[in-house]
């Protein structure tokens, strides 16, 4: 999944006037990485008040919380531990006055006992539990919560009651959120699942109260509000055959088996590719905390550590890692109808070339098969230009293009590529359209292959590309 991370920069914030209170939130993603925590949180519960939120992707407790009133964490399952040193951390911050919201679910990492945001919740009096909350929820009335959207979880339990005051309880009267005061500051505990999930932040479910509740747990800090807090990045990076790895103190253990497969892999993708990566791409690595994929911003690259049951298992790695670097790969121009396609496809051939073929072979013939039930003979749906193009044929369908294509020239994705690279040059072009790829293919293959796309569905004209056709 392509996206662009920028270390440093504080979420946009209006300044506030002299004097004002203001919400600065970090939200910690050093833990477990989420694409929701990366930025959505702060945008549908803390910058509508006019806050800023900012990202701890480093060791929480290595961040500087003294601009911050609200920190704000979560986890699933994760093998990160809250560390000692994390705790002391969070307990100091509450003493000064710092505002602390803990959103978790009950959920343990491959088969381990502990549900690791636990050593933090019990170290104030509460855990997390497996068991599931029963619906309808109740308020407390200071909350004037009218209704209370609930997308599902686990109770809490408070093991020192009298120190916390609930404010949302279950049907069976099991507290799902509470808070208690620690020092000058406030702390809140609650179940993940009353608020927002979406990754484009389109379900800032119980806003109404929840946005208020989260200033009164900030009150207890002062910030400027003229100074925004700034994220901060995995604080540790080293130099490995010119690839820059990047990881915080959770990630560590991890650092040396990731860079070693990178290096076993990077020839197989530059035989798959038939060229290096694109001028100054894929220059830089980050270890993320989370078995839910990755991202490509072109220079930097980042890789879910736990995806496909890595380290035990590495097709999967093998698979993420080919599928985000050939985003880097493919610029300055991406992939017009399949981008995301190609990607895994390519992922799918390093699989092969890396002795991990049975697994390659499933993978491809489970994405095609599922892209059968909407287009069966792949002559049916429009991957350039058509709307509504079901998930499974959108990356399906270029995968079985290529694969017919490798009958006749097995090297035909290396031509590919390189007929790119010679042929589309960014200082004289803007744009690299669908017509464009095909042309490219065409040249690559030798014959012209528009009449067989059309024939596939796949709406492209030879008359709209400058590129020599054969």
């Amino acid at each position: 999944m392509p996206l662009v991370i920028l270390f440093g920069l504080a979420s946009s914030a209006t300044a506030a006037p002299p004097g004002a209170f203001a919400i600065h939130s970090a939200t910690d993603i050093g833990h477990e990485f989420s694409f929701y925590f990366d930025g959505r949180f702060g945008a549908q519960y803390v910058e509508p008040q006019g806050g800023a939120d900012c990202r701890v992707w480093g060791t929480l407790s290595k961040f500087d919380l003294g601009n911050v009133n609200l920190l704000v964490l979560s986890s699933g399952a994760t093998p990160c531990a809250y560390t000692p040193e994390d705790v002391a951390a969070v307990r100091a911050y509450l003493e000064a006055g710092g505002g602390v919201v803990v959103l978790g679910d009950f959920a343990t990492f491959r088969g381990e006992e502990a549900y690791r945001l636990n050593d933090l919740a019990a170290a104030f009096g509460a855990r997390f539990v497996p068991d599931a909350a029963e619906v309808p929820l109740r308020a407390a009335k200071e909350l004037e919560a009218g209704t209370i959207d609930y997308y599902g979880g686990r109770v809490l339990e408070l093991t020192e009651p009298g120190a916390w005051h609930v404010l949302i309880e279950d049907a069976a009267r099991r507290p799902l959120l509470a808070r208690r005061p620690v020092g000058h500051g406030a702390l809140l505990l609650g179940s993940r699942g009353l608020c927002g999930r979406q990754p484009d932040a389109s379900d800032p479910i119980n806003a109404s109260w929840l946005q208020p509740l989260l200033a009164q747990v900030a009150s207890g800090k002062a910030v400027d509000a003229n100074r925004p807090p700034e994220s901060m990045p995995p604080e540790n990076a080293v130099e490995r055959g010119g690839l820059r790895i990047r990881y915080n103190d959770y990630m560590r253990p991890y650092a040396d088996t990731i860079f070693d497969l990178y290096s076993r892999e990077r020839p197989v993708l530059e035989s798959i590719l038939g060229v290096p990566p694109a001028s100054g791409m894929l220059t830089s690595l980050i270890l993320l905390p989370t078995g839910g994929g990755g991202f490509s911003s072109g220079t930097e690259i980042g890789l879910g550590v736990f995806w496909g049951g890595f380290p035990e298992k590495s097709y999967g790695m093998i698979e993420l890692l080919a599928h985000e670097a050939t985003h880097s790969w493919v610029l300055p121009f991406p992939e017009p109808m399949w981008n995301e396609g190609i990607a895994s496809y390519v992922g799918i051939l390093a699989g092969r070339g890396m002795g991990e073929a049975e697994a390659a072979d499933e993978t491809l013939k489970g994405w095609i098969d599922n892209a059968r039930r909407d287009d069966p003979d792949f002559s049916k749906l429009d991957i350039a230009h058509g709307t509504g193009v079901p998930h499974s044929v959108a990356m399906a369908k270029p995968m079985w293009i290529f694969e017919q294509l490798r009958t006749e020239r097995p090297d035909i994705l290396a031509r590919y590529f390189q007929a790119k690279r010679q042929l589309i040059d960014p200082g004289k072009v803007d744009d690299y359209t669908a017509d464009d790829a095909v042309a490219v293919l065409s040249i690559a293959m030798e014959r012209d292959l528009f009449p067989w796309f059309k024939s596939l569905g796949i709406t492209v004209d030879r008359a709209k590309t400058a590129l020599p056709v054969p």
